[in-house]
């Protein structure tokens, strides 16, 4: 069974990403379920709340940092080393980006993804 790790990165905006050698983590978007209890066992539930979708990176340093400033409505393609791809529409970039030691960190949300394949 071969690891699902991301292999690349492509921006509509920015084009392939420069992405380090096992410089990537995904979590899809999903949902945040909190129990209720209850009095009575038939009764006890939970709440759910959605989360956002979330892709940080590190990146080799061949780009300018100042390049990620103004990304908020970029669509991000995520092909996984074992064949799968996600796609993130409408994502930004949640903070400054952090230039140090030859690489670059940057963390996308996007409100939903799409597994593709």
């Amino acid at each position: 069974m071969e690891l699902k790790k991301i292999r690349r990165v492509i921006s509509s905006v920015l084009g392939e990403l420069p992405l380090k050698e096992g410089g990537g983590t995904f979590k899809p978007a999903s949902f945040k379920r909190e129990t209720q209890g209850a009095e009575v066992a038939e009764n006890i539930g939970f709440t759910e709340t959605p989360t956002a979708a979330e892709l940080s990176l590190t990146l080799q340093a061949s780009m300018d940092p100042s390049d990620f400033r103004n990304i908020s409505n970029d669509t991000l393609t995520i092909f996984l080393a074992a064949g799968g791809q996600h796609m993130m529409p409408k994502a930004w970039v949640t903070e400054a980006v952090e230039l140090g030691a030859g690489e670059l960190k940057v963390t996308y949300n996007s409100a939903k993804s799409e597994k593709l394949t």
